[in-house]
């Protein structure tokens, strides 16, 4: 994934040339104050600077077994003996962690525009209100589809596909079994006797030998399942978001039970899932003259983030899986200082990309030459 940059000296020399540039040739700006709801007109956008969760994907299967109907006459008339009670079973597949950023409803701010173009010109929203740009593209979400790799549902053709009109009249249970137990039989005959090329009439080529083999097959399997028993499997995906405070070590987040697959971390039926964020960087709190300078300033805001480490261990496996993320409320709000406005769009000399999940600056674009 993708790791959300810092601003390095570089960054800091293009965003002081952007002053320069911006203060020498705009005549009209945009300014940005604190925003709070309910006390101040809403003639501008307002948007949000974000506070970072960490975002756990499991891939989870589920695996059901249902005894078939004819499992009590399976020893008489096929010589196997099957299970008789129906079971399901959960595992885990796979887990991806990602950081994920939410709005945070102390880091909200009021973007007023007295110049064309106007503020929704200038910057870029996502729908919850994160501010995503600054002269940039319109925000289009991206997700990641985590159960691609995995088999869909299928669907399992019916035992009576398979079975003659005598399974339909008969009268007990019994005798359904002895029919479709020579129905079943018969049909692994004629698929050994086509193998060993023993029939009147063989298929003409091998594509057309595979296909009768194919249906064969399903048929025969369609009735082993009605003495057998057939298994189901599905795979789905839960999600756990983590809100990440203070540092923690062996913190439940969840539980993970194979009778119940993954359960509330509450629910003692489940094993612990435990998670450890470890602070890599973690910004001392402002001083009073940089909060008294954040409150007065006109200026765009955004995040200079923190760092941790968050390693997750599940039931039963040795190895933790790692992750290194920004996090933006272990950082320090910074100030763009620059205007936002100017008499023309194609004026403005770069665009900014902010990153979602920590409000980092995350691509400065200068325009071609």
């Amino acid at each position: 994934m993708h790791k959300p940059k810092t601003p390095t000296r570089l960054t800091r020399w293009v965003l002081v040339m952007a002053v320069v540039w911006l203060t020498s040739c705009a005549s009209h700006q945009a300014i940005v104050t604190p925003y709070v709801a309910g006390e101040q007109s809403t003639s501008g956008v307002v948007y949000y600077l974000p506070k970072t969760q960490l975002r756990i994907h499991f891939v989870l299967s589920e695996e059901q077994f249902e005894p078939g109907a004819l499992v009590a006459y399976a020893s008489r008339y096929l010589g196997e003996s099957y299970a008789t009670q129906p079971t399901t079973r959960y595992q885990i597949e796979r887990v991806a962690m990602h950081a994920h950023g939410v709005p945070d409803t102390m880091q909200s701010y009021l973007i007023e525009s007295v110049a064309t173009p106007s503020v929704e010109q200038l910057v870029s929203l996502t729908p919850e209100g994160l501010l995503y740009s600054l002269h940039g593209k319109a925000y289009k979400p991206t997700t990641t589809d985590y159960l691609a790799d995995y088999p869909k549902g299928v669907t399992q053709q019916e035992a009576s596909q398979a079975l003659p009109q005598e399974y339909a009249l008969a009268t007990s249970r019994a005798k359904q079994a002895e029919v479709a137990s020579s129905r079943l039989f018969e049909l692994r005959e004629r698929r050994v006797e086509l193998l060993s090329g023993q029939v009147e009439t063989m298929p003409c080529d091998g594509p057309a030998l595979k296909m009768v083999l194919d249906g064969l097959d399903k048929e025969i399997a369609a009735l082993q399942a009605l003495f057998a028993g057939r298994t189901t499997k599905r795979y789905y995906e839960e999600i756990v978001d983590v809100p990440i405070d203070e540092p923690v070590s062996q913190q439940v987040v969840a539980r993970f039970a194979p009778q119940y697959g993954l359960v509330d971390k509450a629910d003692l039926s489940g094993a612990p899932v435990y998670i450890n964020i470890e602070s890599l960087d973690h910004s001392a709190p402002q001083s009073d003259t940089e909060l008294h300078k954040l409150t007065k300033s006109k200026a765009l805001r955004y995040i200079e983030p923190g760092r941790a480490r968050v390693s997750l261990q599940l039931p039963e496996r040795s190895q933790a899986i790692m992750l290194e993320l920004s996090v933006a409320q272990w950082g320090r709000t910074a100030l763009l200082e620059h205007k936002l406005g100017a008499d023309k769009l194609g004026q403005l000399p770069y665009t900014i990309y902010f990153d979602l999940t920590s409000g980092s600056i995350e691509l400065i674009e200068l325009p071609q030459q």
